[in-house]
């Protein structure tokens, strides 16, 4: 298989983003960041955060036509990013990452190598019973919520799932205490055509300070395939996922988790095998010809 440090793949995201430090003079963790967040951003359709790296290249006083160059090469690393998952079907956000070297000792940041990561993805999976009996409206819940850095095993699971049994529809969950890792988990469910969730927070504590919905079955009706959710939709998350009581924020009083019949509305899967076009972005994705539960109980 090739591997994502073959030069040219990795040459298709780090080349735009080395143009910027040596532009900018920033360094490589703060354009790494910068990316990371415009590059969320632009699935979300969050201009304001869009603009953010943008205006303070503003106020560095640089002139517009230089900002849009800044901008270009940012887009260009994330339409890299882009080619260089479909050639390697790795995790080449998490390697970017590595390569780098923005491992955190201080948050115990050791990403599972790939090799590793394959083979627990085989554990990680639910039993044959469960993946046969998995319907859109009772879908497989599979996740890594130990701090799941980029998603690489959550990507993995997802990809052994599929070859497993392309069917099954499946909902992909994501828990970590770092933004940055948790973005990268939130932009790796976009590339690898995933539906899910990502919470940033301590999952020790059941807390979430931010929750993403991700979908790209939500590019059918028009809608960016990532969503942030609010306070309470991220708080019934947790308890539908993590059995955290639900408080109502209206009336402060517990309630029981929602009803999965009544409730959770179940979006149709994409046509198999049928371009999703990325936003901002001259390349186009093609989703695996799997089915999606395209699951979100807050439609």
């Amino acid at each position: 298989m090739t591997t994502l440090f073959d030069p040219e793949h990795r040459e298709h995201v780090t080349d735009p983003l080395d143009d910027i430090s040596q532009q900018t003079g920033e360094s490589p963790y703060q354009v790494f960041s910068d990316w990371i967040n415009m590059s969320v951003a632009s699935f979300s359709g969050d201009e304001d955060a869009y603009q953010k790296p943008l205006d303070r290249y503003r106020n560095d006083g640089r002139d517009e036509e230089t900002i849009r160059a800044l901008a270009t090469l940012h887009a260009n690393a994330l339409g890299g990013l882009v080619l260089a998952v479909e050639e390697t079907q790795e995790d080449v956000l998490g390697g970017v990452y590595e390569h780098y070297g923005l491992t955190s000792e201080h948050f115990a940041q050791y990403f599972t190598p790939g090799a590793v990561s394959r083979a627990m993805a085989q554990m990680n999976l639910p039993d044959a019973n469960s993946i046969r009996e998995a319907t859109p409206e009772e879908p497989l819940v599979i996740g890594d919520v130990s701090g799941c850095g980029s998603g690489r095993l959550i990507v993995d699971s997802a990809r052994r799932l599929r070859d497993l049994a392309p069917e099954a529809p499946a909902v992909y969950l994501g828990y970590d205490k770092d933004p940055l890792c948790a973005k990268m988990a939130v932009l790796n469910f976009v590339l690898n055509d995933m539906t899910g969730y990502v919470l940033l927070g301590d999952a020790l504590k059941l807390d979430a300070h931010r929750v993403w919905f991700i979908s790209t079955a939500q590019l059918i009706g028009g809608d960016h395939p990532v969503r942030e959710l609010d306070t309470s939709e991220g708080d019934r998350v947790l308890a539908r996922f993590f059995g955290a009581p639900h408080v109502d924020n209206d009336a402060g009083a517990s309630q029981e988790e929602p009803d999965t019949e009544s409730e959770l509305d179940v979006d149709p899967e994409p046509t198999p095998g049928e371009p999703t076009p990325a936003p901002n972005l001259d390349v186009t994705l093609d989703p695996s010809e799997t089915s999606q539960a395209g699951f979100d109980e807050f439609a």
